[in-house]
């Protein structure tokens, strides 16, 4: 019986993949569809090794980051969180990396009902609600009020602004006709299908970028650097682009 359970403990060791392991990626909301694509690729390419994605506004995983959740790689939509997360010691600089790139637009519900053609048309009588991020915590909410802003809108929209916790949370309410118009990203629309259509897109600048980075209390270094590295491979810009994501800026982190 000895020999029978060594010969069985021998036999699984030979078939478990060398350096198998896993790691967690905390990631923007917005990558939900296209990282669970890229997660079932990497697995393919690694066997044995296991990514657990959980998804969040950005902010909100950088407060779960300070209050000690197992985070072994942080992917952002934007660079400010990730620069706070490197001024609060969360992340290593030095592993900080550009992978993708997208545009924020204003969308609205399947019909359009309150007529909304652009920034503008928010101010007008029919438009009551107004599905934004909280900027104090969702990226995809800053960069709202910062188009709000530059058209000196912010202020004279206010009561009519709805925050959510998440750009997905903004998406939800417009599939559901809750708000009159809200902003999410070109993804999330298209992501949408018919549910929503988009009324403008919105240039930005700087424009929206999407940034990772190894997280500095990583419990498994090496597969987060792997991961990391697969990030800037042609592969997965492909894979993202299929998802209506841009493709990194020339100019990086």
């Amino acid at each position: 019986m000895k020999r029978l359970l060594l010969a069985i403990l021998l036999a699984l060791a030979v078939c478990r993949p060398a350096f198998a392991g896993e790691i967690t990626i905390f990631a923007a909301a917005s990558l939900i569809n296209a990282f669970a694509a890229v997660k079932a690729d990497f697995e393919a390419a690694h066997p044995g090794d296991t990514l657990h994605l959980d998804f969040a506004a950005s902010g909100a995983l950088l407060g779960r980051m300070d209050a000690g959740a197992a985070c072994d790689v942080f992917a952002s939509a934007d660079r400010d969180t990730m620069t706070l997360a490197a001024d609060r010691n969360r992340i290593d600089p030095a592993t900080r990396m550009v992978f993708a790139g997208n545009t924020l637009v204003l969308a609205v519900p399947a019909g359009n009902p309150a007529r909304v053609s652009g920034l503008d048309s928010l101010s007008l009588g029919g438009v009551r609600r107004i599905g934004v991020g909280n900027p104090e915590s969702v990226p995809a909410g800053r960069y709202a009020k910062r188009a709000l802003q530059q058209k000196a809108l912010w202020f004279a929209l206010t009561s009519k602004l709805v925050y959510y916790p998440s750009v997905r949370h903004v998406l939800a309410a417009l599939e559901q006709g809750e708000i009159d118009a809200g902003f999410v990203y070109a993804t999330d629309a298209s992501a949408a299908g018919k549910a929503v259509e988009t009324a403008a897109s919105i240039s930005l600048t700087p424009p929206i970028i999407y940034t990772a980075a190894r997280a500095k209390a990583a419990g498994n270094k090496q597969l987060a650097a792997d991961f990391l590295a697969y990030l800037a491979t042609p592969q997965v810009v492909s894979t993202l682009s299929g998802f209506g994501f841009l493709p990194p800026p020339t100019q990086q982190e």
